[in-house]
């Protein structure tokens, strides 16, 4: 059910904080929040509760978009962090979008366990669909921005071999377990062991101090880009890790690819260098093991178990050419 409040004789919902008020006064200068609309929105994998706001204007004004959500330390700090490499532009009466914005989501307010950012239209892009120039674009300059993984806030994970062997022993492996009764015994028996194997290779430690970190997104994949035409929005953050730049591209850009060139050469119009190709190769061999395995345990909770051993088959590939390429580092 709806929730509307339009009634400017009563005071405002709390929703309706003192940041959200000095963001549609930028948004629509000389009008006047007269009452809003909340009603709920499908989640993402971490987020509790998400819910579309409405603010209603004084003045004829069309209403402004907003999206409230439940959100983590880590995500709330790491889309704080990501405001940097965005414009400074302000929103277009009567539009959710930024004239000229990158694909990063403005954060209009936040506190503990919630942030409020500004609704992104469109829908999702599809597997397959081309990636929309601003979403490349907007990892770069997010990727040249923190390289060297300084000045970040500690509420966002670095990926760190520590971290790694947390991620698979105390995440993916308990999660296969939950899911044991809906595979066969010897699925859930040989991811359990590639987990351990992967854990534990010493070339997972090496990648990863042989890779320079940065701020990422972490969750890259087309559900997560809601697209309007050629413009787009890199939505859901609670996912974001001090780690490789790699992982946010892995899941929609090939290595050689066009889309991948058109990462490349905003990352050198923003550091004045190239990419160093030693550090590009590695970089996908690691998101070659790193993005099935976080993603096993969900797959182990809903997809057959065909499904599971073909990500099962990634995992082996990818660890044995982390292994077969260590000593290249």
């Amino acid at each position: 059910m709806n929730t509307v409040h339009d009634d400017v004789n009563q005071p405002l919902p709390p929703i309706v904080t003192p940041a959200v008020l000095e963001w549609a006064a930028r948004a629509a200068p000389g009008a006047r929040v007269t009452g809003c609309e909340v009603r709920p929105l499908a989640g993402g994998a971490v987020a509790r509760q998400v819910e579309q706001v409405t603010l209603h204007l004084t003045g004829g004004h069309d209403p402004l978009m907003l999206v409230a959500k439940d959100a983590l330390a880590l995500e709330i700090a790491g889309l704080r962090a990501a405001q940097a490499v965005r414009p400074d532009a302000t929103v277009v009466p009567g539009s959710t979008v930024v004239p000229g914005s990158t694909a990063i989501p403005e954060l209009v307010a936040s506190g503990p366990g919630w942030l409020i950012t500004v609704l992104a239209p469109g829908s999702p892009l599809g597997w397959g669909d081309a990636v929309p120039a601003n979403v490349l674009d907007a990892l770069a300059g997010l990727h040249a921005r923190y390289h060297g993984g300084a000045g970040l806030p500690a509420a966002i994970p670095r990926v760190t071999p520590a971290w790694w062997r947390a991620l698979c022993r105390e995440w993916v492996d308990p999660g296969l377990r939950e899911h044991a009764a809906r595979h066969p015994p010897g699925t859930t028996a040989r991811a359990r062991s590639l987990i351990s194997r992967a854990a534990d290779t010493p070339a997972a430690a090496a990648a990863l101090a042989a890779l320079t970190p940065t701020l990422v997104h972490g969750d890259v994949h087309p559900g997560n880009i809601v697209a309007d035409g050629q413009r787009a929005t890199l939505i859901d953050w609670g996912s974001c890790r001090v780690g490789p730049a790699v992982l946010d591209l892995a899941n929609l850009v090939p290595a050689g690819s066009a889309d991948f060139a058109r990462y490349a050469r905003t990352w050198r119009q923003r550091t004045g260098r190239p990419l160093d190709g030693d550090a590009v190769e590695l970089g996908y061999r690691w998101a070659a093991l790193q993005i099935p395995v976080q993603y096993l345990p969900w797959l182990a909770g809903h997809r057959p178990t065909r499904d599971v051993e073909a990500v099962l088959d990634q995992v082996e590939q990818a660890i044995t050419e982390l292994e077969a390429g260590r000593t290249r580092l």
